[in-house]
């Protein structure tokens, strides 16, 4: 990515299939990840490494190991006043629609053939027409 510096934390990072103009100070960028993540984008990445800053400036405070640290810091603690009931939870029953299930993987020309109950074609052999005795095509693609 090539970068270019505009002002003193703005920049111009041009590379792959976007043209960005990249804000270090608010942590901004044109493409709109860092703002939504909180996380520096691959634009970001370039102009912080260009202005010689380390990465982990440029993310969110939320994500430091402090903040981290601090929500656990304390007992949490059930409502006052409630009383709590000591019940067991089950997970969720699921429903399972009707029919048959959807294989989860496709399968190879190799597991295809197999279950046809004959040998896989060989991509490096030259098949004949039977009808022509051209090569390049077989008999259900000839134009004769």
């Amino acid at each position: 990515m090539s970068v270019q510096r505009i002002d003193g934390w703005r920049f111009f990072v041009q590379g792959g299939k976007k043209v960005c103009v990249v804000d270090l100070e608010p942590r901004k960028c044109d493409c709109g990840v860092c703002g939504v993540e909180k996380i520096p984008c691959s634009h970001a990445i370039a102009a912080g490494s260009y202005a010689g800053l380390h990465i982990s400036i440029l993310v969110c405070p939320v994500y430091s190991k402090d903040a981290l640290f601090a929500g656990y810091s304390e007992n949490v603690y059930p409502c006052a006043g409630q009383q709590v009931e000591a019940r067991t939870c089950f997970p969720p029953e699921v429903k399972h629609g009707s029919g048959r299930q959807k294989k989860s993987r496709w399968q190879s020309r190799l597991e295809l053939s197999r279950m046809r109950g004959r040998t896989p074609r060989k991509q490096c052999r030259v098949y004949r027409c039977s009808v022509c005795k051209e090569t390049g095509h077989t008999r259900l693609h000839c134009k004769n």
